[in-house]
């Protein structure tokens, strides 16, 4: 049930983005705006990012893997000059890079600490033994900060077997 609602939710969100792309194509068309040559580049650009997208998800790869990554990261790009207008249009890259830089790095903390997370909890729960093993690094890493006290024992129990 969530899973079919998510995905109408994405196609919903997914085609409300097509729908503004292709009225904002129109509006620069009608308003003559297609003469200049650096705006038919961004819009032939982003057509090949689409393609580049289509075929990274027909070749059976993810859109979110590292090959989608890079397309949607050069997608940011492509929308840099857009942000800031037509006037800014130079100095507004620089700043994208770094917002989207900034984004992508944080995101990828988020997630190598959250892969770390199911890691420790997977290995308790799969081989118990381990646990000591974390218990002796923690003690280990314990020695070495400065003003601590042990309370416990500096090595773990033998092993029950």
């Amino acid at each position: 049930m969530f899973s079919r609602l998510l995905k109408a939710m994405l196609g919903v969100a997914g085609g409300a983005l097509a729908v503004f792309h292709g009225w904002l194509f129109a509006a620069q068309a009608v308003a003559g705006r297609l003469e200049d040559p650096w705006l038919i580049f961004r819009w032939l650009s982003a057509v090949a990012l689409i393609a580049a997208l289509v075929a990274v998800r027909r070749g059976g790869s993810s859109i979110w893997g590292r090959k989608g990554m890079a397309i949607w990261v050069l997608a940011a790009l492509l929308h840099g000059p857009a942000v800031a207008g037509d006037t800014a249009a130079l100095q507004a890259l620089p700043e994208a890079v770094a917002t989207t830089v900034m984004q992508l790095v944080s995101a990828s903390a988020l997630a190598l600490g959250l892969w770390l997370l199911a890691a420790l909890l997977g290995a308790r729960r799969a081989a118990p033994a381990r646990l000591y093993t974390l218990t002796l690094a923690f003690s280990l890493a314990g020695r070495l900060a400065a003003g601590v006290s042990h309370q416990f024992s500096p090595r773990p129990p033998p092993l029950r077997r």
